[in-house]
């Protein structure tokens, strides 16, 4: 009977160290079944996360992309701002890259127009701009065409006698200093804003009627200023040789033949591409 109460008290510790090992084990599933859902949110949220910094490149670039193409037209409108401003000059540092930068938005929309609904409805918002670009840089080079005008006005104010007097005929000391050397000086300064028009010419027509206006206003301001010299040496000539017409006809085409070089290559030092008027 002792042996049997001692035996039931070890009975009960090991029912009782199951019934710790079960609870144990129940705890143990529970904690497992925790972890599961845990792990499985975690791995949840770690892929919408890197979802979300997808989509934030993906919109980053996106905006890059549209701003890109949203500063073709921001351009236009600071483009606009400067070619309306009164201080506006051909010779400015800054006139020729806007020149560039214009060249830049025509092409882009030139090419995107017919391939983008966004583009054909901004270009519809700048209708104005896109359709005045041309008058725009028309009245630049207009600029540059009274640039020439008074540049012979310049020349003249150094003179005692009005350059564009056409009774005006200097002396053949001066003659050579006034007509050629001046204006190979200046020619520099001019040829490089040509330059600017003839390299667009070929493109675009527009910039080929500013180079023929530009091409009809040097010509027109040579002769005005060369005509009275001419017209005298011819008459001096004439006078001296009235009885000698071979010697008049050969000094007379030596004399032309010799303004004509010189008008030609003065010519060369304003413009790099020839024209028909000047033959």
């Amino acid at each position: 009977r002792q042996m049997r109460d001692y035996l039931s008290g070890f009975q009960e510790q090991c029912d009782a160290i199951l019934n710790d090992v079960n609870s144990a084990l129940q705890h143990l599933e529970s904690l497992q079944k925790q972890y599961l859902f845990v792990s499985t949110k975690t791995g949840t949220l770690h892929e919408a996360c890197e979802q979300l910094l997808k989509e934030q490149s993906e919109l980053v670039d996106l905006a890059e992309n549209i701003q890109q193409k949203l500063s073709y037209f921001n351009e236009l409108e600071n483009i606009n701002t400067k070619l309306n401003s009164p201080t506006l000059s051909v010779n400015s540092e800054g006139f020729i890259p806007m020149l560039a930068k214009l060249d830049d938005c025509i092409a882009y929309i030139s090419s995107h127009v017919s391939h983008s609904v966004f583009v054909l409805v901004k270009l519809s918002q700048l209708c104005v701009h896109t359709l005045n670009f041309f008058s725009y840089k028309k009245g630049c080079w207009m600029k540059l065409l009274d640039w020439v005008l008074f540049f012979h006005l310049t020349l003249s104010s150094e003179t005692s006698t009005p350059l564009l007097d056409p009774s005006a005929v200097p002396n053949s000391d001066n003659a050579f200093t006034l007509f050629y050397v001046k204006f190979r000086a200046a020619a520099p300064k001019v040829r490089t804003l040509i330059e600017q028009v003839e390299q667009r010419s070929e493109k675009m027509p527009e910039y080929q009627q500013v180079l023929n206006e530009i091409h009809q206003c040097y010509l027109d301001q040579r002769e005005l200023l060369l005509g009275p010299s001419i017209t005298s040496t011819v008459t001096e000539l004439t006078s001296q040789n009235n009885r000698d017409h071979c010697a008049l006809v050969r000094s007379g085409c030596a004399f032309m033949v010799h303004v004509c070089q010189d008008e030609h290559q003065l010519y060369n030092e304003f413009f790099t591409k020839p024209t028909p008027k000047l033959e």
